[in-house]
């Protein structure tokens, strides 16, 4: 679709129309093209254009709507925006109810493969949106959990990250790598009793696994020592 100056929108462009003396803003999605379907994020009708620095802040009217690409009267480019893995609860929703499965997996490990390799913080926080997408899509992606988790070590976010294992362990129940990061996530914020709570449940899981072993034994001479 292009908007009245001739500019092709793309994905996650902000444009609007202008109706009823309101100005209707819209996120693009996804562009279906065998279907001539553009898939969009509603916002509430604006009396004004806001500031570009508040769209961020503009309340969503409809997660998602299919609307046949030139189903938009006089559309007009506003502003280029990212995708964010909270603008795709409801086309997430809409795939799930249309897509088979082979498809949806594909997709979630699209996402999974974008947030591989995270070398500084803000790249670290695009990791952990671009997890979230997965996990959003199919939520037993106990690997895109986990991964989520560990960026969120690597941020210092340890309480954060303990819970993304939490979630992890309520999918895949008997994962080692799960208990002992909680662990170790206590160990890093001082809760010594909650560490080695932890720490034993992994080797119950695994009696041979030498790291869980050596984080025990460095964990219960923390504690002597209080």
């Amino acid at each position: 679709m292009k908007d009245q100056n001739n500019k092709e929108l793309a994905v996650g462009d902000i444009f609007y129309s202008f109706f009823d003396g309101r100005y209707n803003l819209y996120k693009l999605l996804n562009f279906d093209q065998g279907n001539n379907t553009y898939h969009v994020l509603c916002y509430e009708p604006q009396a004004s254009l806001p500031l570009s620095e508040n769209l961020e802040n503009l309340e969503v009217q409809i997660y998602h709507a299919p609307i046949d690409k030139n189903g938009f009267n006089d559309a007009i480019f506003f502003a280029k925006g990212t995708i964010r893995a909270d603008d795709l609860i409801g086309y997430h929703e809409f795939l799930r109810q249309t897509q088979a499965v082979k498809f949806i997996v594909g997709i979630a490990s699209e996402y999974y493969k974008r947030a591989h390799s995270p070398t500084d913080e803000k790249k670290y926080e695009f990791a952990i949106d671009e997890y979230t997408k997965a996990i959003d899509l199919v939520p037993e992606f106990f690997e895109a959990i986990d991964n989520r988790a560990f960026c969120k070590m690597d941020l210092g976010r340890w309480e954060e990250a303990i819970e993304d294992f939490k979630e992890s362990l309520s999918v895949n129940p008997d994962s080692l790598l799960a208990e002992f990061s909680i662990g170790e996530c206590n160990l890093q914020l001082g809760a010594l009793d909650k560490a080695q709570e932890q720490f034993e449940k992994a080797i119950a899981i695994d009696p041979n696994h030498k790291t869980s072993r050596d984080f025990l034994k460095k964990t219960i001479e923390l504690r002597s020592l209080k």
